[in-house]
């Protein structure tokens, strides 16, 4: 689960330098895929959903 929190970390840090926020939602979504609940591609999907993304 390291690894999946550091890829997270990381994919924040990236939002924040392009002047960007994560949502409540979406950091609850990443919260289960750091868990392990999900999947990289479920929490994908999770997001593409909520935001109508095709």
């Amino acid at each position: 689960m390291e690894g999946r929190k550091e890829k997270v970390k990381q994919a924040i840090a990236n939002e924040k330098l392009e002047g960007l926020n994560i949502s409540k939602n979406t950091r609850e979504t990443l919260d289960e895929y750091i868990a392990g609940k999900i999947s990289a591609k479920e929490a994908a999907q999770q997001v593409y959903d909520r935001y109508g993304v095709k």
